[in-house]
């Protein structure tokens, strides 16, 4: 395994146990000699490693369609109201 994938391996590692630890960050850091920054990177990562990627698909329930939005993993919404063919094309722009 490279350095690298050691480091991230490790680093991920220890968010887990930070997550489990019912720990501030703050004293979680400070019990491991790590800065507190670098564990608040790694739980980004870890989220972004561990979030949906791209599109989900969703199923709507029995009532008719009132507006729908369309919102893309940048965090971008965009309200395609009924219209269908738009939201086709709205996802088929990403």
């Amino acid at each position: 395994m490279s350095t690298l994938a050691s480091k991230r391996a490790h680093m991920l590692s220890l968010v887990e146990q930070w997550r489990t630890s019912g720990q501030t960050q703050k004293a979680f850091c400070q019990f491991q000699g790590i800065r507190p920054g670098t564990l608040a990177y790694w739980v980004r990562i870890s989220k972004e490693d561990h979030g949906p990627s791209g599109f989900v698909e969703v199923f709507p329930k029995n009532n008719p369609i009132q507006k729908i939005e369309v919102i893309y993993p940048n965090g971008v919404k965009v309200n395609a109201g009924t219209d269908l063919a738009l939201v086709s094309r709205l996802i088929h722009l990403y």
